[in-house]
């Protein structure tokens, strides 16, 4: 093999790699590429059926399936922000008032830097910046759940297990 030939394959290689990263193709979309994704993530009927449900993952490559991921994580973390604003709305002892207030501003504060910092810094290909923004989600969410709050356990659950998935899509971004 002379040099000539050694400084063509070389680049080929990583052309290769970046090309098949984690043993995804550049062009793979659909359920295919969904279910290879969150084969890899720690709650893969979550990521399954969460990306499933919204129709534009069926089109998406990696890249517009972790976008869709993001917004996803704002849905769900607005949802839990809505439950949580409900509860302390009824509450009626102060250690739930208490608890379900903690909820709605960990979710209030981070629904904001979600939509500040976490997706514009995603278009900006600061992949690790929106990892962060997923990162804090996920740490309020398990924190929220850390308090039993009865009415936010089926919304607490999901956020934490979809944002912790999220992380390690984005990390494949890396």
């Amino acid at each position: 093999m002379g040099i000539k030939q050694l400084g063509f394959c070389l680049p080929l290689l990583v052309v290769s790699v970046a090309i098949f990263q984690c043993g995804m193709a550049a062009d793979e979309t659909g359920k295919a590429l969904i279910t290879k994704t969150c084969s890899g993530t720690a709650f893969p009927a979550v990521c399954t059926s969460t990306l499933e449900s919204d129709p534009r993952s069926l089109k998406a490559d990696l890249k517009g399936l972790s976008r869709i991921a993001l917004e996803l994580t704002l849905t769900l973390t607005k949802q839990a922000t809505d439950a949580a604003s409900d509860v302390l709305d009824h509450s009626t002892g102060y250690a739930t008032w208490a608890a379900s207030a903690a909820c709605f501003d960990s979710y209030n504060t981070t629904l904001h830097n979600l939509k500040q910092q976490g997706i514009p810094s995603f278009d900006l290909g600061k992949y690790d910046k929106a990892y962060q923004a997923v990162d804090d989600v996920n740490g309020k969410a398990v924190a929220c759940s850390n308090y039993r709050i009865h009415a936010l356990d089926v919304k607490n659950t999901l956020l934490t297990r979809f944002s912790d998935d999220v992380k390690t899509i984005l990390h494949l971004l890396f």
